[in-house]
């Protein structure tokens, strides 16, 4: 910031400068000069000397326009820049953050968003890892787009929706809440209505498109964990990420339990004693350890299903 302010006080002074050399009458002092040295010297002297105060003359201003010329350009060019903000939010926690142009944004635990300080002419573009719930300011003359790390494009104007990009999920979901979005791969592109999702397949890049259930999948930016019909194994993950602690299942039998139920306050702990009063599970609490580089391990619960 500083030598930028340092950067416009020389190009003002030397503005200043090149209007001070602007004002001499140069034709005007010629010919007064001509007149006077015609008078006394012979044409070639006259020449001379002519000349010499010509250089002196432009010399200055020559210069002069030629530092203000690159310290113009050097400014502009740094002001062309693009600043990017990198915002993420700890594990365990929701993070809220208002864009550039007033679209508002919540990352789930463990997630990570890249955006310009200010978007450009042509579009707002964010780059998204984990999962994030947005609501976007309508502008039709600009797309936003959320860009995940596998390439996979959300484009809208003005909606509200959600996008599931963790690492570690075998897809990339959008779910639309209001308005119209479209999810672009490299295949092709998919228009979302509300209250539907699309998936998309890391590893076969095939897209589908279901009927889903909002509270449930949007829920967590509001500090709440919704459960409708969710398989066992799908509750156990999400309560992962929403607790920072890893969570090992081991079946032993076959059988698939699905759970409907809401949380807000409640412990890990207290959920899978909830749990454990309509299906057979037991499970085990083993406490951080600190690791050899003084850090510590994230706390691990086993759950068994018999």
């Amino acid at each position: 910031m500083d030598d930028s302010r340092n950067t416009i006080k020389q190009i003002k002074a030397l503005a200043e400068d090149i209007l001070e050399y602007q004002s001499v009458d140069t034709q005007e002092a010629y010919s007064r000069l001509n007149r006077r040295m015609h008078k006394k010297l012979g044409s070639r002297l006259f020449m001379r000397t002519i000349s010499r105060i010509a250089v002196i003359l432009l010399l200055p201003l020559l210069i002069s326009s030629g530092v203000f010329s690159y310290l113009y350009l050097k400014q502009r060019s740094l002001m062309e820049q693009v600043v990017y903000n990198e915002v993420s939010s700890a594990p365990g926690t929701v993070t809220r953050l208002v864009l550039p142009d007033k679209s508002v944004a919540w990352l789930n635990s463990g997630s990570t968003l890249i955006y310009p300080a200010v978007f450009n002419d042509k579009n707002r573009e964010v780059r998204l890892s984990g999962e994030g719930y947005f609501e976007v300011e309508s502008d039709p003359r600009h797309p936003f787009y959320v860009i995940t790390n596998e390439g996979v494009k959300v484009m809208a104007y003005g909606t509200k929706f959600n996008v599931n990009a963790y690492k570690d999920e075998p897809y990339i979901e959008a779910v639309l809440e209001k308005g119209k979005i479209d999810l672009i791969s490299q295949d092709e592109t998919i228009c979302l209505d509300p209250e539907r999702q699309a998936l998309f397949n890391k590893e076969t890049g095939e897209v589908t498109v279901s009927s889903v259930n909002l509270e449930e999948k949007v829920g967590w930016k509001d500090g709440r964990l919704v459960f409708r019909n969710t398989p066992l194994d799908v509750v156990l993950k999400k309560l992962s990420k929403r607790y920072n602690v890893d969570i090992v299942l081991h079946k032993n039998v076959n059988k698939e339990y699905k759970y409907r139920a809401t949380f807000t306050t409640e412990t890990v702990e207290q959920i899978l004693n909830y749990l454990k009063l309509t299906v057979p599970i037991r499970w085990s609490v083993k406490e951080m350890e600190q690791n050899e580089d003084t850090s510590f391990a994230r706390k691990r619960i086993d759950v068994y299903l018999n």
